[in-house]
């Protein structure tokens, strides 16, 4: 490609992420609703060392809890210092997008799929949330790009930003650790088939290195909650089990979608063209075609097997992935 091409790329791709940050301040100071009241009082108005050190239940999200009570003690407590964090993940979260795309299609079509994302009705709106949802979405975007540049240069330089970023993103929120698992799931497939072509191929040395490093700072970063966590996950069954089922998170998936979509015809027209753009993924690349599907099995399952709870936003890092798709 042309450096006058290129150049055009730039900035087209610099055009949309001034726009996405545009629409996602709009709006970014109304009024706080229920979860990020709750969110405030019992994690940011508290100081640091217990924000790192107590773990009052799954609706921490310990990443964001620390950049919020940063962005608050910087400029003060209001609706947009709370909320400043996943205003900045979300447009960061469209120049990412981008260079995924342009590793796995087309830069044309991953220029149209960061514009999709730009102007998502959920994307914006989960912006604007004072929660970790779109920071977990970019963690998984960067995450995933850096897998497969390792995977394809075979050096190690991706692999240890990988394990940065994993834990970053497990950091966020529990639900990363499902992307992970489908993660090293593809990579044993992929490092086993080398092996079965070469015997004496070594594919694995770098991924081991990149998942032990993802898995040690993890570790570090969850070391002063860990027991806290696994007493919450193992003896207090949630009290929204028998509410929060798969079917309603079905139906209620399909109803948000519509909400973002505009009418019931656009979401089957959309669900067609993903459809269509599944298969052509399978032929083209059964490994990129894992990266993008195995984790919404993964997720359903890890969901239901950790507190037999389903939401949809439990979906939303995995935005990315189907705006390409």
């Amino acid at each position: 490609m042309s450096t006058t091409s290129s150049t055009r790329y730039i900035a087209a791709l610099g055009a949309l992420t001034l726009l996405a940050l545009c629409l996602r301040v709009i709006g970014l100071n109304t009024g706080l609703w229920w979860d990020e009241i709750f969110f405030l009082i019992v994690s940011v108005r508290h100081p640091l060392q217990q924000i790192v050190t107590v773990f009052p239940g799954d609706n921490q999200h310990p990443l964001y809890s620390v950049l919020a009570w940063m962005s608050v003690n910087a400029f003060g407590e209001h609706a947009w210092t709370l909320r400043l964090p996943a205003m900045l993940f979300g447009v960061a979260s469209v120049p990412m997008l981008y260079l995924l795309g342009a590793s796995v299609a087309r830069r044309p079509e991953a220029l149209l799929a960061a514009a999709f994302l730009t102007v998502s009705y959920h994307h914006v709106w989960f912006s604007q949330d004072a929660r970790g949802y779109s920071a977990l979405a970019f963690w998984t975007l960067a995450a995933t790009w850096l897998l497969l540049r390792g995977l394809r240069t075979q050096t190690r330089g991706p692999w240890i930003g990988y394990g940065i970023v994993v834990a970053l993103g497990v950091y966020t929120h529990l639900t990363m650790m499902f992307l992970v698992a489908s993660h090293l799931l593809i990579c044993i497939g992929v490092c086993f088939s080398a092996w079965k072509t070469d015997r004496s191929a070594k594919l694995w040395k770098y991924p081991l290195e990149g998942f032990l490093l993802a898995g040690l700072l993890t570790l570090i970063f969850y070391a002063p909650i860990l027991t806290q966590i696994q007493t919450f996950f193992l003896h207090k069954p949630s009290s929204m089990k028998a509410v929060s089922t798969p079917r309603w998170a079905l139906l209620e998936t399909v109803r948000v979608l519509i909400l973002g979509l505009g009418t019931q015809g656009v979401l089957v027209g959309a669900a067609l063209v993903a459809a269509c753009g599944a298969w052509s993924y399978f032929r083209q690349d059964r490994v990129v075609f894992a990266l993008f599907a195995l984790p919404v099995a993964i997720t359903a399952m890890g969901a239901l097997l950790a507190r037999g709870t389903m939401y949809p936003r439990f979906y939303f890092f995995l935005i990315g992935f189907a705006i390409l798709i």
